[in-house]
């Protein structure tokens, strides 16, 4: 009898998405501009939220793409309503854009890759195929057709700590049902990855820490699944370690470079352990869903929520919490615990009252989250919007 008969045996595939470069140490604008001249793009579109109107960094950036520049679409809202992916798709169509430079947070970038790929997937398209492309299995890279080399390459130049240009899904909603549906193809991650702290600057400080918060979410949920990876564990614990040291100094000093480029490290480290496999729980799914259904920001949802997880779940993943702890070197109080108190040390919000949440839509929001992938996923079995809505009533 050998070792496999005896023993349960781990099992899993890792993952490379088509990421081909992180650039950091250097003006976004010179890292922009070689990665254009290296691909030999001639007509790019830069992506961007309306507040990246009449910005800094928007201006430098046309300077620095010079005859390359050949528009922006500055029009992205928050949690992608798909008409804003139509018009950018339209607009990318019409100027025959071959690079997306997509410059702000997580809603910039994951418009990118949805606007890449309904382009790619030809106009005139019925929005509503976007929304029915929920298909979360990563194509193999290696497999890909020829035809997904014509797709627009995005070069993404976050200046949140969302973690969403190391992805290949995005999310998009739908307004008039208020719900976020997940797209995602292998193409649509994005080819290079620009980390410049000084552009971190431009977004509002509790924003920015918020966004901070996802990404202590990002590893926290991974570290704690039942189903881990030691790939997705060393890089979720030191992205922990990093952002716990780093967030609270940006929180303390402002322009703080230096913590602000930890910051961005341990974000690309916190959600790198999804390549392995590793899913998100209960915190991730319900956030998606508060997100489309009450316009909370995702920093601030997890800000509320990765506790009251924590702690419904700790009697399925207690021995997962306690080792991380120790990893930090905690000994003297609970995972749960020691979130909410880091959330609430940078002056965040730890309950879904204080982000203005309907305590009368918690069981709308409730039933809604069991469609999203994440609910399947939780250490412990979520089998009814019963036990979600527990989970938002500790929350709230």
């Amino acid at each position: 009898m050998n070792w496999h008969e005896t023993q349960s045996m781990p099992t899993g595939t890792y993952r490379h998405t088509l990421l081909e470069r992180v650039v950091h140490g250097q003006p976004f604008e010179k890292a922009v501009a070689d990665e254009v001249l290296a691909t030999g793009a001639k007509r790019v579109l830069v992506i961007a939220s309306p507040r990246a109107h009449g910005s800094d960094a928007l201006a430098r950036l046309r300077v620095a793409l010079g005859d390359h520049f050949s528009g922006e679409f500055c029009q992205v809202l928050p949690h992608v309503p798909v008409e804003c992916v139509r018009d950018a798709a339209v607009w990318a169509t019409q100027l025959n854009a071959d690079h997306l430079v997509a410059l702000g947070g997580g809603s910039v970038i994951d418009a990118a890759k949805a606007i890449s790929l309904l382009v790619w997937s030809g106009m005139p398209l019925q929005v509503a195929q976007l929304l029915d492309q929920q298909d979360l299995r990563l194509v193999d890279p290696s497999q890909r057709s020829r035809d997904d080399e014509k797709r627009l390459r995005i070069t993404a130049v976050p200046q949140t700590l969302s973690g969403a240009e190391f992805t290949w899904f995005a999310g998009v909603t739908d307004p008039s049902r208020k719900v976020k549906n997940i797209v995602a193809h292998a193409t649509m991650a994005p080819r290079c990855v620009i980390l410049d702290p000084s552009l971190t600057l431009e977004i509002p400080v509790p924003i920015f820490l918020a966004s901070g918060v996802k990404a202590i979410d990002h590893a926290v949920e991974r570290l704690v699944s039942l189903h881990s990876h030691p790939m997705s564990d060393a890089l979720s614990i030191h992205a922990l370690r990093m952002l716990s040291q780093a967030l609270p100094a940006v929180h303390s000093n402002p322009g703080d470079l230096m913590a602000r480029q930890q910051c961005q490290l341990a974000s690309w480290l916190s959600i790198a352990g999804g390549a392995a496999g590793v899913k998100t729980g209960a915190s991730h799914a319900l956030g998606h869903i508060l997100g489309a259904h009450s316009g909370v920001a995702h920093g601030l949802t997890s800000c509320a929520l990765l506790s009251p997880v924590l702690r419904w779940n700790k009697g399925h993943n207690g021995s997962q919490q306690c080792r991380v702890m120790s990893a930090l070197g905690v000994s003297n109080t609970d995972l749960g615990s020691w979130v909410e108190r880091l959330v609430s040390s940078l002056g965040l919000p730890t309950r879904l009252r204080e982000l203005n949440v309907d305590k009368r839509d918690l069981p709308d929001i409730a039933q809604k989250s069991l469609h999203d992938p994440g609910m399947h996923h939780n250490p412990r079995p979520i089998r009814s919007a019963t036990d979600a809505l527990e989970i938002l009533e500790h929350a709230w």
